[in-house]
């Protein structure tokens, strides 16, 4: 009876201990794209992992240059689909490039489930840091499928925008969540960039941005998420000074 009375004890206390660890955590205001994403009909076969932009004196054009990539295990298969469509320059010579990025990952076999797919950017140097941006067009615009995004106050210093829009812009990263455990085989999503080049031509600066979509998925429990694995890809813009 003692050993008893004991074990209840312990699973007492695990549960006040339980209790206490989730009422702490900070509530999220978490939000889902209105418009639902389908799987894109790409044949990553014939894509080229790196899409290459001229970039010259010319105004505005349009254009449809595509890149993409993808990796798998044998658990999940992820994919980044780039589009650039268009490209406007200013008379002080600086410009913008338009277009979209897409990123998903599929289940192929087993029954790990994605914890989290994060879309990740960086830039080919620390100098192109100083001249280039790369923002995302308005939330109403964005496409996915299973995942959440963190629409909380940010906590960055100074900022009275959301934790979405600030890990975007400083840390460089869009994180979509699965929060409800979803058991799904597909997530993704697919928004519209804009990428501002705040260098001259005279300059003659060859840029390089780096865009990255890894894949998080293991099995949820409780407690957390255990036996965790990751798969990742990656597709490059290179923007090049011509003529």
């Amino acid at each position: 009876m003692r050993a008893l009375l004991i074990g209840i004890g312990v699973i007492v206390v695990i549960a006040i201990l339980l209790g206490a660890y989730f009422a702490s955590q900070p509530k999220v205001k978490w939000w889902k794209p209105a418009v639902a994403m389908e799987k894109p009909d790409v044949d990553f076969s014939k894509l080229d992992s790196t899409v290459v932009f001229l970039r010259t004196a010319k105004d505005n054009k349009s254009m449809y240059l595509v890149g993409g990539n993808e990796s798998r295990n044998d658990n999940f298969e992820v994919y980044s689909y780039l589009i650039l469509n268009g490209y406007l320059a200013s008379f002080s010579g600086y410009s913008m490039l338009g277009g979209n990025l897409t990123a998903y990952a599929e289940r192929l076999s087993g029954d790990y489930i994605l914890q989290k797919l994060v879309v990740s950017y960086q830039y080919g140097s620390e100098e192109e840091d100083e001249y280039t941006g790369v923002e995302y067009v308005d939330t109403s615009m964005f496409e996915g499928a299973n995942l959440w995004y963190d629409r909380s106050p940010s906590t960055y210093p100074n900022s009275h925008d959301t934790m979405m829009l600030d890990e975007w812009e400083y840390g460089h990263k869009l994180v979509g969540v699965n929060k409800d455990k979803k058991d799904a085989d597909f997530y993704g999503v697919s928004f519209a960039l804009q990428i501002f080049l705040d260098d001259s031509l005279s300059q003659h600066l060859n840029h390089a941005i780096i865009f990255t979509v890894t894949a998080y998925y293991g099995h949820p429990s409780l407690l957390g998420w255990t036996d965790m694995h990751e798969v990742q890809t990656q597709v490059v813009l290179k923007i090049v000074v011509g003529e």
